[in-house]
């Protein structure tokens, strides 16, 4: 509480410091933003004298065809204009409506003759057409069109600006007040001229007219004034807040903070292993809902833990299936060789081999010369069944038998092959080829057939699937989709695999990156 104290007296005292600074600063930017707004209201008159100037330079008009046009513009825009006249290289004034006349000895005639600038303002006159208080903007035609087309003279109403003005002082660049809105009586104004000691003064320029700027002067007192009652309501808002905020922290002890520190009891007995103690769930505010949202929690999470005790015992038991599938298959092999059943002990022996490999756990990747042992002993099997109209070959480099790859993407691409390239030619003799070779830092495997061959729209689309790695069952099928989509989850979208159908060959390719440096020549390892 007493820091509370300490704060709002340090506030109270930081408010001279800081307010009057920050109601000055707020202050210029009101001149600022009124001064935008005025340099705005110029930069729109100077850019449509400058269309003008240019339609008059580009079609070469004469004095009478620009009168014309300004006349035409003039109709459009009455409000912002008095007038706009056309002078020559003389300096005559001509306008369509009266006689011309000479602006030769006009200050702002003279200043634009004896400067490079495109336009100059005048300081404020009094139109001699309707005694409004106007000031000219004279704006040089550049190029010159002809000595009848030199300047172009636009007069606009100071109303304007007094409008945006309002409350704060205009002056030109001589000094001359252009615009006072302060209304003060000449004792008024003598008293103002002799207090401007106790005044702030704010300036802020006209960018687009020269020498132009924007005055606004406050006596200091009213900036004080604002620090005074800013203080007193800081001091009475704090007054209030601070006796609210010691209610609060009364009851914040009695009703927030107990009940916070039994929960906390509760959960720290759980981080010791009580698995039975519950938070309580009495309350009906927040801290209950914390507390049921704890127990929740805690029943979820034991359910969780009960779930990957049992994922674990049925893992240990779906460990020992295949061990049993195994063991009997080699008594299946024994029974049959005590037989003299060599086919059968062959079949039970290819058999073994390609569940051993298919169902063998740990690492996703395999070395090259296992993946080929468990796909030859696929094939074996299918070529006791499809012996007839079968035949395979499968040849690789021994330098790459270590090369890791992929586990189980070969059966699929030769499945494959057997069921849609071999089968339905019925009972003509195929051949699938396997082959296994480096390509520059690539490792190749290719899986040949020379069965049906793939139609070519139907070829377009497989690839493209593949290449978008996308699963289209129309297109290829899940085999060769996880085969590709595996691949490139390894080695990333550069690699996969790809389908080619010609000249009787029907050729599925993959490629996965290589480490290492091989031979280049292909070995004939494993041959049948």
């Amino acid at each position: 509480m007493l820091l509370f104290v300490a704060l709002l007296v340090t506030i109270y005292l930081e408010m001279n410091h800081t307010v009057l600074p920050l109601n000055k600063n707020l202050t210029q930017q009101v001149v600022t933003a009124r001064s935008d707004q005025i340099d705005y209201w110029f930069n729109q008159r100077i850019g449509e004298i400058d269309m003008l100037a240019s339609l008059a330079s580009d079609h070469q008009w004469t004095r009478d065809e620009l009168l014309q046009e300004i006349d035409k513009f003039e109709a459009k825009k009455q409000v912002e204009y008095e007038s706009i006249r056309v002078v020559d290289i003389d300096g005559n004034s001509w306008s369509a409506r009266d006689k011309p006349f000479s602006i030769l000895n006009r200050p702002y005639y003279r200043k634009l003759l004896n400067s490079d600038s495109n336009y100059v303002v005048s300081n404020p006159i009094v139109s001699k057409a309707n005694a409004a208080e106007i000031v000219v903007i004279l704006y040089r035609v550049n190029p010159s069109v002809n000595d009848e087309v030199a300047y172009i003279a636009a007069a606009v109403s100071v109303k304007k600006m007094k409008e945006i003005a309002q409350d704060v002082m205009l002056y030109d660049q001589s000094g001359q007040l252009i615009v006072d809105c302060r209304e003060l009586g000449e004792g008024d104004r003598a008293e103002d001229a002799a207090d401007k000691k106790n005044m702030s003064v704010f300036e802020a320029p006209i960018q687009n007219v020269e020498g132009w700027k924007l005055v606004l002067e406050v006596p200091n007192s009213s900036l004080s004034l604002a620090v005074i009652k800013t203080q007193r309501t800081a001091l009475l808002v704090g007054v209030l807040i601070g006796s609210v905020f010691f209610v609060l922290l009364m009851l914040l002890a009695s009703s927030i903070i107990r009940p916070i520190q039994l929960l906390r009891q509760v959960m720290e007995t759980v981080q010791n292993g009580n698995q039975t103690i519950r938070a309580d769930v009495t309350r009906s505010d927040e801290i209950g809902d914390l507390g049921r949202s704890f127990n929740d929690m805690l029943v979820q999470l034991y359910a969780v833990e009960q779930d990957r005790k049992e994922m674990e015992l049925r893992l240990i038991h779906e460990q020992i299936k295949p061990h049993f599938l195994y063991n009997t298959l080699d008594t299946i092999q024994w029974m049959a060789m005590e037989h003299g059943a060599d086919n059968v002990v062959e079949m039970v022996e290819a058999l073994s081999a390609y569940f051993r490999l298919g169902l063998g756990t740990g690492s996703p990747y395999i070395p090259l010369d296992q993946e080929l042992y468990h796909v030859e002993s696929y094939l074996r099997i299918q070529g006791v069944r499809y012996e007839e109209i079968l035949d395979y070959e499968l040849r690789y480099d021994e330098k790459l038998a270590q090369c890791q790859v992929v586990r189980f993407m070969l059966q699929p691409l030769v499945e494959n092959a057997i069921y849609h390239g071999i089968k339905p030619l019925g009972d003509q003799k195929c051949k699938i080829s396997i082959t296994a070779y480096k390509q520059v830092d690539y490792l190749v495997i290719k899986v040949e057939n020379n069965g049906v061959m793939i139609p070519e729209e139907k070829l377009e689309q497989m690839n493209q699937a593949l290449l978008d790695d996308k699963y289209d069952r129309s297109a290829t099928g899940f085999g060769l989709y996880s085969v590709n989509h595996r691949i490139r989850l390894a080695y990333g979208a550069p690699y996969g695999l790809a389908v080619k159908s010609e000249d009787g060959i029907t050729v599925m390719d993959i490629r996965i990156p290589l480490e290492g440096e091989w031979n280049e020549d292909v070995e004939d390892c494993h041959r049948r």
